[in-house]
């Protein structure tokens, strides 16, 4: 896994850098290429039924604790309906999110560290380039970040197989498609996440907001981050930061007119 995590994504961020690409879409070819890169090395190492079984394990240990606490309860002679339908809530909702977790692990995770370690590696290089010769462009200020249009069809492959294609009864193959889905669409969610940052800090040096309410408005965003999501997409299409120049009257008093002879 030390090749999957750490060299190829390296050679995957040099290919890229040659492509001559704009920073962030040069890291953002080589995180998918090493995303899926790793993910694959991932699977034959450790196959589905595998990781199920470690899934399954840990539910099991969390139902033993359960227990655990039903029966000092019971031995406390704490008898109350209210105590039960907790417990069996937190059950459910502890099943639920298992079963989540295992659509995303580990893909996610690999997305996340990659996304980090080449975002490290690409400033390291635009830092350290030109020192052996090598010019690397560094990436431009938090607040113009954008990402290539394109990327929105992770968003759109994503929510298909996961909402609509992996939720067909009887499909074969519709587990898979259903993890498929579900990290293509987590992912793409993170980046627009990042994008949605990006234009809110676009948002304060445009109107100055001073760093006290720059720091509240930012938790407040994190914490309607669906919001921040939806309008990283939005955008793609929109543009929002596009300067909206207005046409140029040209003066047409020096010229000939059409009528002079």
């Amino acid at each position: 896994m030390l090749i999957a995590l750490l060299i190829m994504p390296v050679a995957f961020l040099y290919f890229a850098v040659k492509m001559r690409l704009t920073p962030l879409n040069t890291v953002c070819l080589a995180l998918l290429s090493s995303t899926a890169f790793s993910c694959g090395c991932w699977t034959v190492i450790n196959t589905p039924e595998k990781q199920k079984q470690a899934i399954q394990l840990f539910k099991e240990e969390f139902e033993k604790q359960l227990v655990v606490v039903e029966e000092r309860m019971k031995a406390q002679k704490i008898e109350s309906s209210e105590y039960a339908e907790s417990i069996e809530t937190l059950r459910e909702n502890f099943n639920r999110v298992a079963d989540k977790a295992f659509l995303l692990i580990p893909s996610t995770s690999i997305f996340l560290w990659h996304l980090v370690t080449l975002g490290i590696l690409y400033s390291l290089a635009a830092w350290l380039g030109p020192k052996f010769g090598y010019k690397v462009e560094p990436f431009p200020a938090f607040k113009d970040w954008t990402f290539d249009w394109n990327l929105v069809w992770l968003y759109i492959i994503g929510w298909v197989l996961y909402f609509l294609i992996g939720g067909i009864e009887g499909l074969p193959g519709a587990k898979v498609i259903q993890i498929l889905g579900a990290n293509c669409f987590i992912m793409s969610n993170i980046l627009y996440l990042i994008i949605g940052f990006s234009l809110l800090f676009f948002m304060y040096d445009k109107y100055k907001i001073g760093f006290v309410p720059r720091v509240g408005l930012s938790i407040i965003a994190l914490m309607f981050s669906q919001f921040m999501i939806w309008l990283g997409l939005i955008d793609v299409w929109a543009e929002f930061r596009l300067k909206k120049s207005t046409p140029e009257v040209s003066d047409n008093s020096d010229d000939d007119d059409f009528f002079d002879f």
